[in-house]
């Protein structure tokens, strides 16, 4: 039997889960629902569940802060949010799976069934899982979300609304946003925005050509257009790394 504790500031969305949780084929038992922060920390440290469906935005904080005081790091949380930014952060913290409102039953039996295959958890695990997720980024796509080290990324090229990911191995991702947003967020890991249609790791770059008024040639042998108005600063953050620049 699987213990459940669903928190959720709004009551509609608890009793939708319940009724989710009702309608799947498992042995599941929901031992108490809270409404915010304190009375989430009350309820976990009462029932001490197996599982608990988490929403971010709670009335008096967020699930980060129930996480932060939970006493029982082996209680896992499963989030269940509007938002599909906070996946990285949420793995960080210790949660086993990430869903998106509306939830859709399937989806909620699958996360659960995960949670049921998994190995008892030691806080050592936890805090190792914790470690290896600090430098990753999330990627949300059609299919759900990838969860992707920032070395491993070549470049990202616009496509519309859209970004296409290029990684090492050849594999592409399709992300759900804007490059103009992923520009923000990998420009800490060494990426420059060296084209309105292109953000470059500029670790993967092997060599800068003048030719065509300006072109990146990388190391999986790619070829990237700089734009005019940015070749002097990407000549000179490839000076600044000592890589090659040819005529």
């Amino acid at each position: 039997m699987m213990r459940l504790a669903i928190v959720d500031d709004e009551a509609p969305a608890r009793a939708n889960l319940r009724a989710a949780l009702g309608s799947i084929p498992m042995e599941l038992e929901v031992v108490g629902e809270a409404h915010d922060v304190e009375s989430a920390i009350a309820l976990i440290g009462e029932t001490r569940p197996d599982v608990v469906l988490l929403d971010i935005w709670l009335g008096d904080g967020t699930g980060f802060d129930v996480l932060d005081r939970l006493a029982h790091a082996t209680t896992r949380v499963i989030f269940i949010t509007a938002f599909d930014h906070h996946a990285v952060r949420a793995f960080k913290s210790g949660a086993v799976h990430y869903l998106l409102k509306p939830v859709v039953r399937a989806e909620l039996q699958e996360a659960l069934e995960r949670v049921g295959a998994l190995p008892p958890v030691a806080d050592a695990n936890l805090e190792q899982a914790r470690t290896i997720l600090t430098d990753r980024i999330t990627v949300p796509t059609s299919e759900g979300f990838h969860v992707l080290a920032p070395e491993e990324i070549v470049r990202c090229e616009s496509d519309g609304n859209y970004t296409r990911f290029h990684l090492a191995q050849g594999e592409k991702v399709l992300a759900s946003r804007t490059l103009k947003e992923f520009d923000a967020m990998l420009e800490p890991y060494g990426f420059m925005r060296v084209h309105l249609s292109h953000l470059v790791n500029m670790a993967q770059v092997r060599m800068y050509l003048h030719r065509d008024g300006g072109t990146l040639l990388l190391r999986d042998g790619q070829e990237v257009p700089v734009s005019h108005r940015r070749r002097q600063e990407v000549v000179e953050a490839l000076g600044r790394r000592g890589s090659g620049v040819k005529g």
